[in-house]
């Protein structure tokens, strides 16, 4: 008789009454039962905490965290540390998970004889649509190489925790960075170097709600998100310096993200950022000339970056107005 592994599944909780019982009813309607759901109470005020005791008493898998307000990362690591299964996940208390989805990330990972899947994703949003980033290829297993291209293009995946599924020996180490944002994105490619490659499930099995008032969607600026890219350029240079490619552009990339979301936000960008981040690209130019994955229209924005900051706030803009039309 074959013993199903227990899978922990980690959801963080904040204030988010109107869609916590959603996600805890996809979770625990699971194809895949052996389940350990540690639901973590981030100091919520707004009645999302008698949800989850409320849940904790119907279903004997949930078990509930209450603790003091200390963000997404801090409540994550609170699941971690207290997590028995051989595999953990990560589901964000205003997404949701359609049935198979751990089931076929297990079977992913057993059949690949590896340590971390990663499903596809639909994209919903407040208005019922829902884009889909699935199917793009096959079923697979990308190698370390490939699976870290595939992170920093956002083709098939990216850096979000909450699309996976890990083996968890290998948080022993590794914990997210509290007070961050892109807290994913400081530790996911130290996860990727320990599995040493991802099992890639080409079913849209993970419902990533676009709701405008997220931090994603805030108008605070992440400059987070170039620190954890410069520390993956170090990481890479250091450890593979056949990939350093991958990780100059990123950084590079990331540069130009930071400064374009100080335009999407109609913020004004302080003039030493804005050489900053036209510096990064500079030094980085030979490695972009050089990254075959990139496409044409991301050189030309990187290209005209660089030559003309006043150049690139107008024809972006226009471009952005264009694309409403």
């Amino acid at each position: 008789m074959n013993v199903q592994p227990l899978i922990s599944i980690v959801v963080p909780v904040y204030n988010v009454k109107q869609f916590l019982t959603k996600c805890l009813n996809s979770i625990i309607s699971q194809t895949y039962s052996n389940l350990e759901i540690i639901v973590v109470d981030d100091g919520s005020t707004d009645g999302s905490a008698t949800i989850c005791d409320d849940y904790a008493k119907k279903d004997k898998r949930i078990s509930v965290i209450h603790k003091e307000n200390g963000g997404l990362a801090s409540a994550r690591n609170a699941g971690i540390d207290v997590a028995k299964g051989t595999y953990i996940g990560f589901v964000d208390s205003d997404d949701y998970i359609e049935p198979y989805m751990y089931e076929k990330l297990l079977q992913a990972i057993l059949k690949y004889s590896c340590n971390i899947a990663v499903c596809g994703i639909n994209y919903v949003f407040d208005d019922g649509e829902v884009i889909a980033k699935a199917n793009i290829e096959p079923e697979q297993f990308f190698e370390f190489p490939r699976a870290i291209e595939e992170m920093n293009t956002f083709r098939l995946f990216d850096m979000g925790a909450w699309s996976k599924l890990y083996r968890r020996e290998l948080f022993a180490d590794i914990r997210f960075p509290v007070g961050k944002l892109s807290e994913d994105f400081f530790i996911m490619y130290r996860l990727f170097d320990l599995a040493q490659g991802v099992a890639y499930v080409p079913d849209a099995c993970y419902n990533y709600f676009q709701r405008a008032n997220s931090i994603t969607k805030s108008k605070k600026i992440n400059h987070d998100f170039l620190d954890a890219a410069y520390e993956q350029m170090v990481f890479l240079d250091k450890n593979y310096p056949n990939l350093a490619v991958i990780g100059h552009v990123s950084y590079a990339s990331a540069a130009l993200t930071v400064y374009d979301s100080y335009l999407k936000n109609k913020v004004q960008c302080p003039g030493f950022f804005r050489n900053h981040c036209r510096e990064i690209i500079l030094d980085n130019r030979s490695y972009i000339r050089n990254a075959s994955y990139l496409s044409r229209f991301k050189k030309i924005q990187f290209r005209l970056f660089t030559l003309n900051v006043l150049l690139y706030d107008k024809v972006f803009l226009l471009y952005r107005k264009k694309k409403r039309v």
